[in-house]
């Protein structure tokens, strides 16, 4: 194995945890969401930090699809809460889960 097949690999390694650790948050997603339907509107803010988060890490290990989703519930997060803006919340949430779900399984993860 070369370097380049070396650093390939670390890439790969270093995707797999990203999407592997992406699973995880969507849990503490779920919850900052039933915050903010709970009046909470300060949640919304870590909504946003944490939907760029995955964002921007997405598209650099190429889960273009996951980055996607992750962007379009990062503009939903963006203005007043209200009774549209945490159903486009759930429904982004829910997109996001579908494609990291999909990734998951396209790297042979359950």
């Amino acid at each position: 194995m070369d370097e380049r097949d070396e650093l390939q690999q670390k890439i790969a390694d270093i995707a797999g945890r990203y999407i592997q650790r992406t699973a995880g948050e969507l849990a503490g997603l779920r919850e900052l969401i039933a915050k903010v339907s709970g009046g909470n509107t300060t949640a919304v803010k870590d909504i946003e930090q944490l939907a760029h988060k995955i964002y921007g890490s997405g598209s650099m290990f190429g889960f273009d699809a996951v980055s996607e989703q992750a962007r379009e519930l990062e503009l939903a997060a963006r203005g007043t809460p209200d009774m549209q803006m945490i159903e486009n919340l759930q429904r982004h949430a829910d997109a996001l889960e579908s494609q990291v779900q999909a990734a998951l399984r396209a790297r042979g993860v359950r």
